[in-house]
């Protein structure tokens, strides 16, 4: 009995929770029973991708064009790709296949959700790496994908996040504050804010931190359980990093 359906459904699952050794291994099966899945050749592009493979990434999102040459995710992937690799000319040539009317415009001009598309395909490649804890290649994504998108603070605070993994503490700490800055009410900034100060040793300006969102947001519950780290002897906090 031909299983494929299911494959697919468990494939597709498994890769939207970035499962990817169990995602791979459903679309492997499937492809060996049907080739014709542009779908699934795309997810694979991302997931070689996604793991620094690039010739495979490549030749996944190729043939998922050559199957639907009209395919636009994997017209993006394979451009955000190109990008990465530096292949500016091979990125060009697609950009303008996807969409024509807007490829003769300046960059500026670049139509809004072309923009938006494309730094939330960076964003996403970002997610990846920092899931897996490349994070010197999520943080060049997501600067990659602020470039585009200035503007987006869930994209910033990802950024500072990344920053902090790799101990650059005062820049994530003036991301944050820039975030903050733009939208005061963004307390899951405010919250981050905290933990950065605290990992740099500003206990104080971590707690005000802390004591700033749980004025705004009485039932916070990552401000209060940070508080009360903030609290216990110096060995439990010395795991808290």
């Amino acid at each position: 009995m031909d299983n494929s359906t299911e494959l697919f459904k468990e494939g597709v699952q498994a890769f939207e929770k970035k499962d990817y050794v169990r995602a791979e291994k459903c679309f492997v099966a499937l492809l060996k029973k049907n080739k014709n899945y542009a779908d699934v050749y795309n997810r694979m592009g991302v997931i070689y991708h996604s793991r620094g493979e690039f010739t495979p990434a490549i030749e996944a999102f190729e043939k998922a064009i050559k199957i639907n040459p009209n395919y636009t995710e994997a017209l993006l992937n394979l451009t955000v790709l190109y990008n990465d690799l530096g292949q500016y000319k091979k990125a060009s040539a697609l950009y303008k296949r996807v969409f024509p009317a807007t490829s003769k415009r300046k960059k500026e001009k670049m139509d809004p959700f072309i923009k938006n598309k494309i730094a939330n395909k960076h964003a996403e490649l970002g997610d990846i790496y920092a899931g897996i804890g490349l994070h010197p290649e999520s943080i060049v994504q997501y600067e990659t994908a602020l470039k585009l998108r200035p503007q987006f603070l869930d994209i910033k605070l990802k950024w500072a996040l990344s920053l902090r993994e790799e101990r650059k503490h005062t820049q994530a700490i003036q991301i944050l504050s820039q975030i903050l800055k733009s939208n005061p009410r963004f307390h899951q900034a405010r919250v981050q804010l905290g933990v950065t100060y605290f990992a740099q040793g500003e206990k104080k300006k971590a707690i005000d931190a802390w004591k700033a969102v749980l004025k705004a947001h009485p039932n916070d519950e990552s401000a209060k359980m940070y508080l009360k780290l903030a609290d216990e002897p110096q060995s439990t906090k010395a795991k808290t990093k």
